[in-house]
């Protein structure tokens, strides 16, 4: 199994996520832009996920809850601002209440997925920039890299059934 690299871009208050993923970009594409699968690999266990709504469209949206095996749940929703397909996705991410209003304990986070494909292989880098060195670092607290890693792994045991 691949592993994802991580690098801090302290300067500019990111976190850098390489990971290649043996599938085709069509596959990957299909992972993350239907919600039956993306439900099944974005929340890292044993957390499960529900998608409550999803536009997976420029300038549409999904919001999305993660329920952990204590009973414990985070609601988020992501707000994508441009996708080009089978290149790259921008969007802002967050956490929310129910009506999918920005929570303030946690500052938004610029996601920006980047897709490199070849003959069933595709490397994903998602850059995340965060509002201060305090989000990034609170962010990291909060285990976003070993959740990220999760998630891709989750991700690649999908990619083996599509």
């Amino acid at each position: 199994m691949n592993k994802t690299t991580f690098t801090e871009n302290l300067e500019n208050n990111q976190l850098i996520a390489v990971r290649k993923f043996n599938a085709s970009i069509e596959k990957i594409r299909k992972a993350w832009g239907h919600k039956e699968f993306l439900c099944q690999w974005w929340a890292p266990a044993p957390y499960v996920c529900e998608i409550l709504e999803m536009e997976f469209k420029q300038g549409g949206h999904w919001m999305y809850t993660m329920t952990g095996p204590e009973g414990d749940t985070y609601m988020g929703r992501m707000d994508y601002l441009t996708i080009r397909e089978f290149e790259m996705i921008e969007a802002e991410e967050y956490f929310c209440d129910e009506n999918g209003e920005k929570l303030g304990e946690v500052p938004p986070m610029h996601q920006k997925f980047e897709f490199e494909s070849g003959d069933e292989i595709t490397i994903i880098t998602m850059t995340t920039t965060y509002a201060s060195p305090e989000a990034l670092q609170q962010m990291a607290e909060m285990g976003a890299a070993e959740g990220w890693e999760l998630a891709c792994n989750q991700l690649d045991e999908l990619l083996t059934t599509l």
